[in-house]
């Protein structure tokens, strides 16, 4: 009887309590929801993407419109080389193409040789002139048809040399090809560039995260895993950022048993700064 009477509070152990009991268990000895699998792990914040900016053309630079640290949107033009010569070919064109007195005038022979062939079409049917008079006329009216085609052919081609022309000045400047701060400027104006860099722009949304992974943990870490990336560094110390696991390196290096894990870090206030070193803790979903 005393036995049974030590067994039955187990037994009768409320669930409320028993769910209090279990969340104060240490992380592995929690539900698999929410499990570190790896922790601790040493990783590296980098920028998302990393872009040298050069000239698609060879030139002068007439200005670079940015300094290191600042901070630009996808399409701003960050440098300009000098386009003078350009600019006119482009204002050139907008004007030829912009021209009709041509079209006008082949349009009012045409019209003329239009109405001249009815009149001597009705001259023929009474026998007032030859076959050979006839025919002139309608070759001449013809002809006069296919100029004004011409003409309107010509403005096509002049349409196209417009877009040619501001596509050659579009080539002229640098634009950036993604929200970014500029890490470098290598250039300033008056340099003459070809091959080489002007700025470098880094993207800062998302943020890459990445850890090497001992090789007896291949098949542990999976796409979509989350990771806690915690940063030593004063004013971050007690906080902690979710990412994902994007990529998992198909080739290991053999020489260090190891392999490489890429996680992305979402920065959309561009608060959490990179280039820095952190601590991972990978969970299982």
């Amino acid at each position: 009887m005393k036995l049974l009477n030590s067994i039955r509070p187990l037994t009768l152990f409320p669930p409320v309590l028993f769910m209090a009991f279990v969340a104060l268990l240490p992380m592995g000895q929690q539900a698999d929801a929410g499990r570190e699998v790896l922790g601790d792990i040493d990783c590296v914040v980098k920028p998302g993407n990393i872009a040298q900016l050069g000239s698609a053309v060879p030139g002068v630079l007439s200005s670079v419109n940015v300094n290191r640290s600042d901070y630009v949107t996808a399409g701003t033009v960050v440098a300009e080389l000098e386009s003078d010569v350009e600019r006119a070919s482009l204002a050139l064109a907008n004007r030829l193409a912009s021209l009709n007195t041509a079209t006008r005038l082949r349009q009012l022979n045409a019209d003329f040789g239009s109405r001249t062939l009815e009149r001597n079409q009705s001259m023929f049917q009474k026998a007032s002139i030859s076959t050979q008079t006839l025919d002139q006329i309608k070759t001449e009216a013809l002809i006069a048809e296919m100029q004004v085609q011409q003409e309107r052919e010509n403005l096509e081609v002049a349409g196209i040399e417009v877009q040619r022309a501001a596509a050659v000045l579009k080539r002229r400047s640098i634009k950036a090809p993604f929200d970014g701060a500029i890490t470098e400027r290598y250039k300033t104006v008056g340099e003459y560039v070809a091959d080489d860099a002007v700025v470098e722009i880094a993207s800062l949304d998302p943020l890459h995260v990445e850890l090497i992974v001992p090789l007896d943990q291949l098949g542990v870490v999976e796409t979509g895993m989350r990771g806690q990336v915690s940063l030593n560094l004063p004013g971050f110390t007690d906080k902690t950022f979710d990412a994902q696991v994007r990529r998992i390196d198909p080739v290991a290096d053999a020489a260090s048993a190891t392999y490489g894990v890429l996680l992305e870090l979402p920065n959309p206030e561009l608060t959490i700064p990179s280039g820095v070193r952190c601590k991972v803790d990978l969970l299982s979903e």
